[in-house]
């Protein structure tokens, strides 16, 4: 099954240059900029990895939500001792501190897309 991730970070620029790069990779994403939004987007489904803010008010509980659901929750930040920080109280939460690459993110997951190729006669699909 593909990954799909929802992305919950105040920051538009950082959130929307994740989201397209995701998109880019083949995966489904969904933004929201606040907690209270991504619990709403939670409720509705179909994610499979939660990217939180750990500076969004209520961050850690959209983290703990997440992962009690069966979702791969990550917290991001820019320091990595408050990261250090919240690590020790939700072990069960992956740490990335800002700035990371993509592929960290995505780590092998699985994508959706097809790919187009280019061969000696044409184009063709190719599945990812």
């Amino acid at each position: 099954m593909p990954c799909s991730f929802l992305i919950v970070d105040a920051d538009r620029n950082f959130r929307e240059a994740l989201a397209i790069s995701l998109r880019l990779d083949g995966y489904a994403v969904a933004v929201v900029e606040s907690v209270e939004e991504g619990f709403s987007q939670l409720a509705r489904g179909g994610s499979r990895c939660c990217v939180v803010d750990v500076h969004l008010p209520d961050a850690e509980a959209l983290l703990d939500a997440a992962a009690r659901a069966g979702v791969r929750a990550v917290m991001t930040g820019p320091y990595a001792e408050l990261l250090v920080q919240f690590a020790h109280r939700h072990p069960g939460v992956q740490v990335l501190a800002k700035p990371f690459r993509v592929a960290e993110l995505t780590c092998g997951c699985p994508t959706a897309a097809v790919s187009v190729e280019r061969g000696g006669s044409g184009l063709r699909a190719a599945s990812r």
